[in-house]
């Protein structure tokens, strides 16, 4: 049989490639389309949590750390009596990580992403912004990383549903 088995037109080379391919092939091609439909699913995800936003000098981590700044908005804290501000949900999480490069408050150039001291923003607001900048989500929180889409995948992170 396995003499007979690579020879054209043989009984047994007929009966291999048609069994071969049906048992092969076809469930294999399922596999792969029901991997790729679940990729896609786990490749976009939600931002859940608007009130912080990671903003990366960057496109770089290392675990939990980023090189950049974790950005909270709140309203602010009118009248005599002291107590907590309200957290404000951000809405547009690109228009506020820009404006924080334009006041060089983000530098990829340190280790940390960000100035250490107080002073060296440009209230001008005319330090380059990188372009493009990206939308990742990061534990249910926008990451905003200078780079095209496919950043998100290098970092393992999400991209952010549309």
């Amino acid at each position: 049989m396995l003499v007979e088995a690579p020879r054209a037109g043989t009984p047994t080379n007929r009966y291999f490639k048609k069994i071969h391919v049906a048992k092969v092939a076809i469930p294999f091609l399922a596999l792969s389309l029901a991997l790729t439909g679940g990729t896609v699913v786990l490749l976009n995800a939600p931002v859940t949590d608007k009130y912080q936003i990671k903003c990366f000098a960057r496109a770089e981590r290392n675990g939990s750390s980023f090189p950049g700044a974790l950005v909270t908005m709140t309203a602010g804290n009118l009248g005599p009596e002291p107590r907590p501000d309200p957290l404000i949900a951000i809405e547009d999480a690109i228009s506020v990580c820009s404006d924080l490069w334009a006041q060089h408050a983000l530098d990829a150039n340190l280790p940390s992403g960000v100035p250490d001291g107080p002073g060296q923003e440009d209230p001008t607001f005319s330090h380059p912004v990188p372009h493009p900048l990206t939308v990742c989500v990061w534990d249910g929180q926008a990451a905003v990383i200078p780079g095209d889409s496919s950043v998100c995948a290098k970092l393992g992170l999400s991209e952010k549903e549309s």
